[in-house]
């Protein structure tokens, strides 16, 4: 898909100079298996229920609209129930203080692994509550959107 993506974007980002930056997955409920790729986005988090951890997900590849022919890693991963996914833009991690500190990938696991019991649409309020209680502003500086998703 991101392939296929790049290549019938390529001439119109290039021209323009712009780029995409994107994290495809695909889920199969019935057998509980993620399977995704990435495209020079941020990397989302998973926490899993079973050992109680948040771990990254990463595949190589590149931003859309910068090369042709790019080759993008697809892997999969088993999911369990209780597992909860986040999908996220960098203008959380990316968010500042006041003092200029970012809020970071450790805070936002850290929160994730708070809220994991939780609904997907209460984690999505409360990260997005902490991001701007962290800037002091209900105003951020980037673009904030999340996706969550809980294995059931």
């Amino acid at each position: 898909m991101l392939a296929t993506l790049n290549e019938l974007l390529y001439e119109d980002l290039t021209r323009a100079e712009l780029f995409i930056s994107m994290f495809y997955v695909k889920y199969n409920d019935e057998k509980r298996l993620l399977t995704y790729a990435n495209a020079g986005h941020n990397r989302p988090f998973l926490y899993r229920s079973r050992g109680a951890t948040c771990m990254e997900l990463d595949a190589e590849g590149l931003i859309l609209g910068v090369k042709r022919d790019v080759i993008f890693e697809e892997k999969s991963i088993q999911l369990q129930r209780g597992d909860l996914l986040l999908l996220y833009t960098d203008g959380i991690t990316e968010a500042r203080n006041p003092s200029g500190e970012f809020f970071g990938s450790e805070r936002l696991c850290s929160i994730l692994c708070k809220v994991h019991g939780e609904q997907p649409d209460r984690v999505v309020e409360t990260i997005h509550s902490e991001v701007t209680d962290f800037i002091g502003s209900p105003v951020a500086e980037d673009d904030i959107s999340m996706v969550a998703m809980k294995v059931l």
